[in-house]
């Protein structure tokens, strides 16, 4: 039997992902306008394209930090996600780039910052044209109790934790390097062909709204949604292991950055 407080949770969630589905609606819009005009119309006046996210100068020095997910686990190419993005900039460019990837498998925000803490990093950050990162997976789904049982204090906690951390990071990257444009892609749900599903549904997508909304706080910073390209897409874009994409996975990962960055 389920309580009130599990019921009103999944009430959340699922209105969490109506949500989502506006914004990621609009996204997708916002990157290619041409779809709200009628295929009648005639064509729009010639406007002043915005500027381009990415540096005027172009991308010379790409940064990766994060988890697993930036680290590339599941591709079996070896690439993920940064690896095709940064050989898909070398190709439009035609110049090589020096790509450093900082991130480490199972990390978690906390331990993020320390890494960001080492003079290194901060040399590495203070460097780049182009700062890419994941984190707070290992965050939120650390706090479940068993694979498809989440307990929704710790999550909550989690989750507060997360938001502090991840802002502490932006701060941390701008003390270091004012231009530089940053993408953070957001969580997709590993868990929604699982009888989790709908218990995981209002954390994962609480979380991605407050990182868009902390993240609008800072200069050229982009957060990329990922949700809806896993969404009910679970059994084609994971790997085995159930949490990390495949190759095709981190493939339509990239091709939304890169959308993004246009």
């Amino acid at each position: 039997m389920r309580t009130s407080g599990q019921f009103l949770w999944r009430t959340a969630g699922l209105l969490s992902l109506l949500s989502f589905l506006l914004f990621a609606t609009g996204f997708v819009l916002a990157m290619n306008p041409q779809q709200l005009a009628p295929s009648t119309a005639s064509p729009p006046a010639q406007k002043e394209q915005p500027p381009s996210p990415l540096p005027e100068k172009g991308v010379h020095k790409v940064v990766a930090l994060g988890d697993s997910l930036t680290r590339g686990a599941g591709d079996a190419n070896g690439q993920g996600y940064v690896g095709l993005v940064r050989q898909a900039l070398e190709k439009k460019s035609g110049q090589s780039i020096t790509f450093t990837n900082l991130a480490i498998n199972g990390q978690e925000s906390s331990e993020l910052l320390k890494q960001m803490s080492q003079e290194q990093v901060k040399k590495l950050l203070a460097e780049a044209d182009l700062i890419l990162f994941t984190i707070g997976g290992n965050d939120l789904f650390r706090q479940t109790g068993g694979l498809y049982t989440i307990e929704k204090e710790k999550v909550t906690t989690a989750l507060n934790q997360l938001a502090v951390n991840y802002e502490e990071i932006l701060k941390q990257i701008r003390s270091v390097n004012k231009t530089a444009t940053i993408v953070y892609t957001s969580l997709y749900n590993p868990f929604g062909n699982t009888e989790a599903d709908i218990d995981t549904i209002g954390p994962v997508l609480d979380w991605n709204n407050q990182a868009s909304q902390i993240a609008s706080r800072y200069p050229q910073v982009f957060v990329v949604p990922t949700y809806d390209l896993f969404l009910r897409k679970e059994q084609n874009y994971l790997f085995t292991d159930h949490f990390h994409p495949n190759a095709e996975g981190y493939k339509r990962m990239a091709d939304r950055i890169l959308q993004a960055l246009e």
